[in-house]
């Protein structure tokens, strides 16, 4: 039952993410760009899918076809019909994709391949300490050197989390559910349950721990108080918020050598051990 709700939840995440990157993109992109298609859940649309694949658009400045699967929080089928480089809104990111059909396939963690026929370029947006070798990881497992002796240069541009109306909402939800659930199980189960708080160290390795503990989540408050916040401040703070949330978990883990738990709680515990890694795959 736990792998189950562990898989219903990436799987949620999944579309989350589509749903804001959709949602960033029908609001209106960055600047002028080729217009959008958003085809939705691949499994339940491969004739389209396929269908577009096989098209090639006549629009002037070109077309985009987007839509998501089972590992991938977007794919995007880009048609770029000028005579040269050309920046397109992708939700997170604004990127230069080369003229002709191109293929951008993001991958959670912060990691979007960019794919011109057999030229492919692996990029990385995020600032997560193990983003860094997830993207490592993903660059010699796709790339292939024969296929990449000219590679496409895949420029882009990172949008603010922050300052997005919508990019923003996954990260409030990672920060402030599990939370509240740490505190219904404290209150429902005591002390022990701040071992939950396992969720946050672990966290703070995998995602963007600037934006996921401060810029994201405090960021309408540093607004109210004027506060200039540096990125230097934000590292500290997140730092210091890290520390406290390992101090509650050793905390916990503490009562936890003290007292008899029972199975439910250790269920409890275990989800909030793998939980992250099912958000960040």
């Amino acid at each position: 039952m736990l792998l189950i709700l562990l898989l219903l939840i990436h799987f949620l995440n999944l579309f989350l993410q589509w749903t804001v990157i959709k949602k960033e993109l029908a609001d209106g992109p960055a600047f002028q760009t080729p217009e959008y298609t958003f085809i939705g859940f691949s499994p339940f649309n491969k004739k389209k899918i396929a269908a577009v694949q096989l098209l090639r658009n006549a629009a002037p400045s070109g077309r985009i076809f987007a839509f998501f699967d089972w590992l991938h929080p977007a794919i995007f089928m880009v048609w770029n019909n000028k005579q040269k480089e050309d920046f397109v809104d992708l939700g997170p990111v604004v990127m230069a994709v080369p003229p002709g059909s191109s293929r951008v396939s993001f991958f959670p963690g912060s990691v979007f391949l960019l794919q011109q026929g057999q030229k492919i370029a692996v990029k990385y947006f995020g600032d997560a300490i193990v983003g860094q070798a997830w993207h490592g990881f993903l660059a010699k497992k796709i790339r292939d050197p024969e296929a990449n002796a000219m590679p496409l240069p895949g420029s882009f541009v990172v949008k603010a989390l922050e300052s997005s109306r919508y990019l923003k909402t996954p990260y409030l939800i990672y920060f402030f559910l599990p939370l509240l659930l740490i505190a219904v199980a404290v209150i429902r189960f005591g002390p022990v349950m701040l071992a939950g708080c396992i969720y946050y160290v672990e966290m703070f390795f995998l995602f963007d721990y600037q934006n996921l503990f401060v810029n994201v989540p405090f960021g309408w408050l540093f607004k109210l108080v004027n506060f200039e916040n540096s990125e230097a401040s934000a590292r500290f703070f997140a730092a210091a918020l890290a520390i406290v949330f390992l101090a509650a978990m050793v905390l916990g883990f503490w009562h936890w050598q003290k007292r008899q738990v029972s199975p439910w709680q250790k269920r409890i515990l275990l989800f909030f051990v793998l939980l992250p890694f099912f958000l960040f795959f």
